[in-house]
C-alpha cells in the first residue's frame, strides 16, 4: 500500500504556514477593534484636537478604521504619519503603542514578514511593559517561520518562552519549535521538543497531535520500537481527534511494513495492531468535519469582549485549525486505495512466520472473503493452504486446494 502520510507536512502541522496567517488577520482586526473602543476617550482627556487633517487624532482614527475594514496597506499611511510626527509626544505614549502594534500586524497581514519582523522588534524594544508584547515575540516567530527562516524561528520562540514563560502563547511556541525541527528533519530535536510539550502540556488540545508527531520523529530517528510505544500513549488520549487518529493510523501501517521487511514480525504485529478498518474512520471523519464547521461557526459569530479577546482567538485558531486537518485527512483517505485486505494478509504473514498457525488461517481466510483485488485474495487463498498445511487439517487442506484450483485454474493448466 502507499504511504500517503510519510512526512509531518501532510497534516499541514497545525498552523505552520497559511493557517496561521489567515487567522491572525481575524484576531488583529478584532484587536484594533477593542482598541478604538478602550481608548476612545483619550482625545479629551489630552486635549488633542480632533478637527484637523494631520492631527494625531485624526491619523490614529483613519489608521484604525482602515485597519478593520481589512485595509491594511492603506492604515500604513495613517499610522506610519502618526508614529512619525508625534511618536516621541509624551501624552501620546499609550496612543504610540497601540499605533505600533496596529502598524506591525498590518505588515504581517499583508505578508510583509521581514518588515514584519522589524516593526515588532521596534515595538518590543519601545514598549518592554506592553500587554501585548508577548504576543509580539510570538508574531516575530511565526513570520519568520512564514517566510521559511525557521531555524530564526526556533530561537524566536525559546526567546518568548524564556522572557515570558507564563505567557498563554508559551504553549504555542513550544509545539512550533517542535514543527519547525520536524520541518527541517531534525528528528531527534523534534522528538525532544514534543516529548518536553506532553510533559508541560498533558491536557492540551494539541496534546495527540503533539504525541502523533513525536512518533513520527522517533520512527524517523530509527526508534521504530519507540514509535510504536508513543502511537499507545496516544491512543490513551481522550482528546484526540480523528485526524490524529488518521495519521496515527497511516503511520503505524508504515512503521508495521518497515519492520516487517526487516523480519521483526512481533514489532510488526504491534504495529499492525494500531491499524483500524478504513471505513470506520472513513465514517467518523465524515461526522468530525461537520460538527467541527458548527462549532467553528458559532465561534466566529459570538460576540467578543475585551477582556477574553486572546481566548478567544486562540480557541477559533485551534478549531479552524483541527478543522482544516481533519478535511485534508478525509481527503487523503477518501482518495486512498482499500488497505483492509492488506493489513489483514501482512498480519497473516507475520502470524505464520512465528510459528501461530492457527491465527494465521483466520487472517487468511478473511482476506480471502473480503478482499476486492484479485492479486491479493489469491495470495491470501494460497497462504491460508500453507497454514491448513502446517496445522496438519488434511480433510479442510483437500477442500481449499480444490477451491484454489477451481478459482485460479480453472482450465486445468496446474494438474
Amino acid at each position: 500500500m502507499p504511504h500517503l502520510f510519510q512526512k509531518p507536512t501532510a497534516m499541514n502541522l497545525l498552523a505552520c504556514r497559511s493557517r496561521l496567517a489567515r487567522h491572525a488577520a481575524w484576531m488583529l482586526a478584532v484587536l484594533a477593534f477593542a482598541v478604538a473602543v478602550l481608548l476612545a476617550p483619550l482625545a479629551s482627556a489630552v486635549g488633542i484636537p480632533g478637527d484637523t487633517e494631520d492631527s494625531p487624532e485624526t491619523l490614529y482614527q483613519r489608521g484604525l478604521a482602515t485597519f478593520t475594514s481589512g485595509d491594511y496597506e492603506h492604515s500604513l499611511e495613517f499610522l506610519d504619519a502618526l508614529i512619525k510626527v508625534f511618536g516621541e509626544e509624551p501624552e501620546l505614549q499609550q496612543r504610540i503603542d497601540l499605533a505600533m502594534y496596529a502598524r506591525a500586524c498590518a505588515l504581517y497581514n499583508l505578508q510583509r514578514y521581514p518588515e514584519a519582523i522589524e516593526a515588532f522588534n521596534k515595538y518590543a524594544t519601545k514598549f518592554p511593559s506592553s500587554k501585548f508584547v508577548d504576543e509580539a515575540y510570538f508574531r516575530i516567530a511565526s513570520s519568520h517561520q512564514l517566510n521559511d527562516n525557521l531555524g530564526s524561528a526556533v530561537t524566536a520562540y525559546e526567546t518568548l518562552r524564556s522572557r515570558f514563560p507564563a505567557s498563554a502563547y508559551a504553549e504555542d511556541a513550544l509545539y512550533q519549535i517542535g514543527i519547525c525541527h520536524l520541518l527541517q528533519e531534525h528528528s531527534a530535536d523534534a522528538t525532544v521538543a514534543f516529548q518536553q510539550f506532553l510533559a508541560e502540556y498533558p491536557k492540551s488540545r494539541m496534546a495527540p497531535q503533539a504525541g502523533a508527531y513525536a512518533a513520527r520523529s522517533l520512527f524517523d530517528d530509527g526508534e521504530s520500537e519507540k514509535a510504536i510505544d508513543m502511537l499507545q500513549q496516544v491512543e490513551a488520549m481522550s482528546n484526540r481527534t480523528w485526524a490524529v487518529i488518521t495519521y496515527c493510523n497511516f503511520l503505524a501501517f508504515e512503521i508495521g511494513d518497515y519492520v516487517f521487511d526487516d523480519t521483526e514480525y512481533e514489532l510488526a504485529l504491534r504495529a499492525y495492531r494500531r491499524v483500524k478498518p478504513r471505513a470506520a474512520i472513513l465514517r467518523h471523519l465524515q461526522e468530525d468535519v461537520a460538527a467541527l464547521e458548527r462549532a467553528l461557526a458559532r465561534v466566529q459569530s459570538e460576540r467578543i469582549m475585551p477582556g477574553t479577546m486572546s481566548e478567544h482567538y486562540r480557541t477559533e485558531r485551534r478549531l479552524a485549525s483541527i478543522l482544516g486537518q481533519n478535511k485534508e485527512m478525509l481527503q487523503k483517505l477518501t482518495s486512498a486505495p482499500d488497505y483492509d485486505s492488506n493489513l489483514y494478509h501482512r498480519i497473516g504473514r507475520c502470524f505464520f512466520n512465528t510459528d501461530r498457525f492457527w491465527e494465521a488461517r483466520v487472517a487468511f481466510a478473511r482476506v480471502v472473503a473480503t478482499a476486492s483485488d484479485p492479486d491479493v485474495k489469491e495470495a491470501a487463498h494460497f497462504d491460508l493452504i500453507l497454514s491448513i498445511s502446517r496445522l496438519r487439517r488434511f480433510s479442510d487442506l483437500l477442500v481449499e486446494a480444490d477451491d484454489y484450483l477451481a478459482t485460479y485454474d480453472s482450465e486445468g493448466h496446474w494438474q
